[in-house]
């Protein structure tokens, strides 16, 4: 693995872009920070759930972080990232240890729908067949990020939007996008 290092300077520059939304900071932020994400998923590595499961949920919470975080408070980005992934980690592997996010679970309460009925609502595709995790490997970050945030973290699209610094009209497209990719992928 390639370790990146970067001054201060551009570090603060780096923030400040990706707290404005520019994905490729984003993306240069996670590779710097990545020796860290790793350290902690081989420190809290479990028999119930992978390592990449470990950095996916380390990545969303390293991207929570970075979203709030002030860089005149003083702290490294690593320092005040750290407990925020290390909580994402740990919160993975309880979901997983306790039981597994249920496809089944009801998440519009309106219409009784669960992220099972969404996907498949869809011609084409067996409820039967759906191997949601597999499905959520294959979207972009955006999209995974989206899904994750909308359906394992129950937030609501102004929530989300406000996190991933996006318009609530642009979350709802991005969400149906995600979707029709889910489908596409579990058509297959």
């Amino acid at each position: 693995m390639r370790r990146i290092l970067c001054e201060p300077d551009r570090l603060r520059l780096l923030i400040h872009a990706a707290q404005d939304g520019e994905a490729s900071a984003i993306e240069t932020l996670l590779e710097i920070h990545r020796p860290l994400l790793y350290a902690l998923a081989i420190r809290l590595r479990s028999m119930r759930v992978s390592r990449d499961d470990l950095l996916q949920a380390g990545t969303l919470g390293f991207l929570q972080a970075l979203m709030r975080y002030d860089p005149q408070q003083n702290a490294q980005l690593a320092t005040y990232a750290y407990p925020w992934i290390l909580g994402e980690m740990r919160r993975e592997i309880r979901e997983s240890e306790s039981a597994r996010i249920s496809l089944d679970e009801t998440i519009d309460k309106e219409d009784s729908l669960c992220l099972r009925d969404i996907v498949a609502s869809r011609e084409g595709v067996d409820t039967e067949r759906i191997d949601l995790r597999l499905a959520l490997s294959r979207l972009g970050r955006e999209e995974w990020m989206l899904i994750c945030l909308r359906y394992f973290r129950d937030l609501t699209q102004k929530e989300t939007a406000l996190l991933m610094k996006k318009s609530q009209t642009q979350i709802s497209r991005l969400e149906r996008r995600a979707i029709d990719r889910l489908h596409g992928i579990l058509a297959q």
